[in-house]
């Protein structure tokens, strides 16, 4: 999914999943929630994504 199908599918701006995929923005829960849902995916499986990551 490119940038933009996903910022339209969330309701955010392109720019903005571009520093959220660079990680220079967290993004709230709401957002989060956004996200998720625009990718068909659960939550958790994104916050556990990011946790694999940073080695937590």
């Amino acid at each position: 999914m490119s940038q933009e199908t996903l910022a339209g599918e969330a309701s955010c701006h392109p720019t903005y999943i571009s520093l959220l995929e660079r990680g220079l923005r967290n993004p709230s829960l709401d957002t989060m929630l956004r996200l998720a849902e625009a990718l068909d995916c659960p939550a958790w499986k994104l916050v556990r994504e990011t946790e694999v990551k940073l080695g937590s």
